[in-house]
Protein backbone atom coordinates (compact mmCIF):
# COMPACT_ATOMS: atom_id res chain seq x y z
CA UNK A 1 0.00 0.00 0.00
CA UNK A 2 1.66 3.39 -1.24
CA UNK A 3 0.87 6.51 0.12
CA UNK A 4 -0.53 8.90 -2.06
CA UNK A 5 1.46 12.51 -2.91
CA UNK A 6 -1.72 14.42 -2.16
CA UNK A 7 -2.78 12.26 1.36
CA UNK A 8 -1.56 13.26 4.53
CA UNK A 9 0.43 10.90 6.46
CA UNK A 10 -2.65 10.74 9.37
CA UNK A 11 -4.80 8.85 6.50
CA UNK A 12 -1.84 6.58 5.66
CA UNK A 13 -1.70 5.31 8.70
CA UNK A 14 -5.12 5.32 9.38
CA UNK A 15 -5.26 2.95 6.90
CA UNK A 16 -2.01 0.99 8.24
CA UNK A 17 -3.31 0.08 11.36
CA UNK A 18 -6.78 -1.10 10.10
CA UNK A 19 -5.22 -3.02 7.74
CA UNK A 20 -2.63 -4.71 9.92
CA UNK A 21 -5.53 -5.00 12.73
CA UNK A 22 -7.45 -7.06 11.04
CA UNK A 23 -4.95 -9.17 9.56
CA UNK A 24 -3.72 -9.65 13.57
CA UNK A 25 -7.15 -10.63 15.13
CA UNK A 26 -7.87 -13.08 12.00
CA UNK A 27 -4.19 -14.82 12.89
CA UNK A 28 -5.21 -14.69 16.26
CA UNK A 29 -8.47 -16.34 15.56
CA UNK A 30 -6.39 -18.84 13.79
CA UNK A 31 -3.97 -19.78 16.64
CA UNK A 32 -6.78 -20.40 18.67
CA UNK A 33 -8.51 -22.49 16.24
CA UNK A 34 -5.19 -24.86 16.48
CA UNK A 35 -5.58 -25.00 20.01
CA UNK A 36 -8.68 -24.97 20.75
CA UNK A 37 -9.69 -27.32 17.53
CA UNK A 38 -12.54 -25.15 16.94
CA UNK A 39 -13.82 -23.80 13.52
CA UNK A 40 -16.21 -20.67 15.25
CA UNK A 41 -13.00 -19.27 16.41
CA UNK A 42 -12.10 -17.89 13.17
CA UNK A 43 -15.58 -16.95 11.58
CA UNK A 44 -16.18 -13.47 13.68
CA UNK A 45 -12.21 -12.21 12.92
CA UNK A 46 -12.80 -12.98 9.09
CA UNK A 47 -16.29 -11.02 9.36
CA UNK A 48 -14.49 -8.08 11.12
CA UNK A 49 -11.14 -8.01 9.29
CA UNK A 50 -13.35 -7.82 5.70
CA UNK A 51 -15.07 -5.39 7.05
CA UNK A 52 -11.61 -3.25 8.08
CA UNK A 53 -10.24 -4.01 5.02
CA UNK A 54 -13.56 -2.56 2.74
CA UNK A 55 -12.87 0.44 5.03
CA UNK A 56 -9.07 0.68 4.35
CA UNK A 57 -10.22 0.57 0.64
CA UNK A 58 -12.10 3.17 0.72
CA UNK A 59 -9.49 4.99 2.63
CA UNK A 60 -6.97 4.62 0.12
CA UNK A 61 -9.00 5.22 -2.80
CA UNK A 62 -10.08 8.84 -1.25
CA UNK A 63 -13.70 8.49 -1.07
CA UNK A 64 -15.94 11.24 1.03
CA UNK A 65 -17.79 8.90 2.92
CA UNK A 66 -14.92 6.57 3.91
CA UNK A 67 -13.07 8.63 6.86
CA UNK A 68 -16.48 8.88 9.07
CA UNK A 69 -17.35 4.88 8.10
CA UNK A 70 -13.83 3.59 9.35
CA UNK A 71 -13.75 5.59 12.21
CA UNK A 72 -17.08 4.16 13.20
CA UNK A 73 -16.12 1.10 12.41
CA UNK A 74 -12.76 1.31 13.94
CA UNK A 75 -14.50 2.54 17.02
CA UNK A 76 -16.63 -0.66 17.43
CA UNK A 77 -13.83 -2.72 16.19
CA UNK A 78 -12.15 -1.12 19.51
CA UNK A 79 -14.92 -1.95 21.50
CA UNK A 80 -15.19 -5.50 20.10
CA UNK A 81 -11.01 -6.02 21.70
CA UNK A 82 -12.14 -4.30 24.79
CA UNK A 83 -14.52 -6.40 25.35
CA UNK A 84 -12.31 -9.23 24.86
CA UNK A 85 -9.39 -7.71 27.29
CA UNK A 86 -12.45 -7.93 30.13
CA UNK A 87 -13.37 -11.22 28.79
CA UNK A 88 -12.43 -14.69 31.16
CA UNK A 89 -9.55 -16.23 28.24
CA UNK A 90 -5.62 -16.75 27.55
CA UNK A 91 -3.67 -13.95 29.05
CA UNK A 92 -2.36 -13.72 25.37
CA UNK A 93 -5.58 -13.23 24.18
CA UNK A 94 -6.31 -10.46 26.58
CA UNK A 95 -3.60 -8.53 25.94
CA UNK A 96 -2.89 -8.65 22.26
CA UNK A 97 -6.51 -7.92 22.52
CA UNK A 98 -5.63 -4.46 24.52
CA UNK A 99 -2.95 -3.38 22.30
CA UNK A 100 -5.36 -3.58 19.18
CA UNK A 101 -8.19 -1.65 21.21
CA UNK A 102 -5.50 0.97 21.63
CA UNK A 103 -4.34 1.07 18.14
CA UNK A 104 -7.94 1.35 16.61
CA UNK A 105 -9.02 4.09 18.89
CA UNK A 106 -5.61 5.98 17.87
CA UNK A 107 -6.73 5.28 14.04
CA UNK A 108 -10.08 6.87 14.91
CA UNK A 109 -7.86 10.36 16.38
CA UNK A 110 -6.09 10.19 13.64
CA UNK A 111 -8.78 10.29 11.48
CA UNK A 112 -10.48 12.90 13.00
CA UNK A 113 -6.96 15.41 12.69
CA UNK A 114 -7.57 18.30 10.99
CA UNK A 115 -5.40 17.16 7.87
CA UNK A 116 -7.39 13.87 6.90
CA UNK A 117 -10.52 16.12 7.38
CA UNK A 118 -9.58 18.10 4.78
CA UNK A 119 -8.15 15.53 2.84
CA UNK A 120 -11.04 13.63 2.16
CA UNK A 121 -13.51 16.73 2.62
CA UNK A 122 -11.86 18.61 -0.18
CA UNK A 123 -10.29 22.17 -0.03
CA UNK A 124 -7.08 23.61 0.59
CA UNK A 125 -4.38 22.31 2.65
Amino acid sequence: MLKPRNAPTEAFFASLIGAAGGLLFVLMGLIQWQVEDDAAWIRFPVIVAALELLAVGGLVAGLRPARLTAAFLFGLVALIHLLAVLNQGPVWIRVVSGVLSAAHVFAVVLLNTRPARIHFLGGQR
